[in-house]
């Protein structure tokens, strides 16, 4: 149960010996402090009576706005009871400190719409759904939500920016002012990005009843501001560069030995994600199959699960790695050393320090095999649907799936799709001969 109380905090010695007079929230273990215009020497406050003394000047004024601040805290406690569960002492903190600023600029008479009536600030809210997403999804994806938000923030100036001022007109000036700062050019995806973050955000919000925010302050839709995306050039090495790097032979067991296999294997596997390659476990190998569930895309039971074919030249690659190793066990040795790692943000930064040392590999590899493609990990997974389309496949068949820039829509072109069709096709690209330029 949280709670708020007055303390008197002696901590830090003072040259005055004079102490503040705080508020503590108490909440799952956790305390926040928010700090009252008061600070007071030892005489001047009553600890059993939780009140300051009449030695101080003004002090049954002091006690009565003290009684009221307490107040206030409690209420908000109280009227986020359904919520507490999701709420850090922080993020519970930040609602009491909204709330007694938006009653003190009530106060000295600031006539300003939004303080009418209960609102939700963008920020404090975007916490509590960050914090949640922390918790029930991945630390990536709650990172993404962070960065959208940080962004709307910083267009707007300051943080009192409310859910429900976020409307047509904001997100258009808000575009006008991504395409003047952007260092992509022209390029809207990066805000197309943000905005479907920030849609998730306020769409929760509608859906909380513990909100003002209803459909009515919904930005977007038909009848509001459409989401614009621009068209992403393809990254792709055309088959007979890709022969380049099978015939690469660094020193077996070097570090571009191992970063040659990384790309090799994850070309074979319909260009699969690094971040799923490098998770990859044992028992995720079901006799001739690959068996796997995309970590960008997990949602519980509704997350896509791919069952693949794996083909001669990847199970070539695999020998390398699976010998003496117990089910549980990472196939590659990319993500071994994190086995006691249990912090997700931890987990993600070694993560992405891996991806990128892997992408530096890879850059070494082009240039000591003559290409002149820049090598990353999204390269193998364009270079997959080109083979498949140069060789005759259909859009359909590939669903030009490695050139979408939502991975959810590259999963919607897979999902219709027999097992056996996605096996046939694949085998189609392995077992062509390369194309002549």
């Amino acid at each position: 149960m949280a709670t708020a109380k007055l303390f008197y905090d002696k901590r830090k010695s003072t040259k005055d010996d004079k102490y503040p007079l705080v508020i503590r929230i108490s909440h799952k273990g956790n305390r926040k402090d928010i700090k009252t215009e008061y600070r007071l020497s030892i005489n001047e406050w009553n600890e059993k009576k939780e009140e300051i003394k009449a030695s101080f000047k003004n002090s049954k004024r002091a006690n009565a706005k003290l009684k009221t601040k307490i107040g206030t805290a409690s209420e908000v406690i109280s009227n986020y009871e359904k919520s507490l569960e999701r709420l850090s002492a922080i993020e519970l903190a930040n609602l009491i400190k909204e709330e007694l600023h938006l009653q003190k600029e009530q106060k000295l008479g600031v006539t300003i719409s939004h303080l009418d009536a209960k609102k939700t600030y963008f920020k404090t809210y975007s916490e509590m759904v960050i914090a949640h997403t922390r918790k029930v999804s991945s630390a990536k994806y709650a990172n993404s939500l962070q960065e959208a938000v940080n962004y709307f923030l910083k267009f707007h100036g300051n943080d009192k920016l409310l859910i429900s001022e976020i409307d047509t007109t904001f997100l258009e000036r808000l575009e006008a002012y991504y395409i003047v700062n952007s260092q992509k050019g022209d390029s809207l995806n990066g805000l197309g990005a943000y905005l479907r973050n920030v849609r998730k955000i306020i769409n929760a919000a509608i859906k909380d009843k513990l909100t003002e925010v209803t459909m009515e302050h919904y930005p977007f839709g038909q009848h509001g501001y459409s989401i614009k995306k621009t068209s992403t050039k393809k990254r792709a090495v055309k088959l007979t560069e890709f022969e380049k790097i099978k015939n690469f032979k660094p020193e077996k067991g070097s570090a571009l030995w191992h970063h040659k296999n990384y790309f090799l294997f994850y070309f074979y596997m319909r260009g699969m994600n690094f971040i799923d390659l490098a998770h990859l476990k044992m028992d995720n190998i079901e006799d001739d199959r690959l068996v796997y569930k995309r970590r960008k895309t997990k949602r519980g039971q509704n997350s896509k699960e791919f069952n693949i074919k794996i083909s001669t030249d990847a199970i070539k690659i695999l020998k390398h790695y699976t010998n003496n190793k117990a089910a549980n066990d990472f196939i590659f040795p990319i993500m071994s050393d994190t086995h006691e790692v249990t912090d997700p943000i931890r987990l993600l930064d070694l993560y992405e320090n891996k991806r990128n040392n892997h992408n530096n590999r890879l850059k070494t590899i082009a240039k000591m095999v003559g290409i002149n493609t820049k090598l990353t990990t999204y390269v193998a997974r364009h270079s997959f649907a080109t083979a498949g389309l140069h060789n005759g496949l259909s859009k359909a068949e590939i669903g030009d799936m490695l050139g979408h820039t939502n991975y959810y829509t590259t999963e919607t072109y897979l999902s219709g799709f027999e097992q056996k069709t996605l096996d046939d096709a694949a085998d189609k690209i392995f077992n062509s001969t390369p194309i002549k330029k």
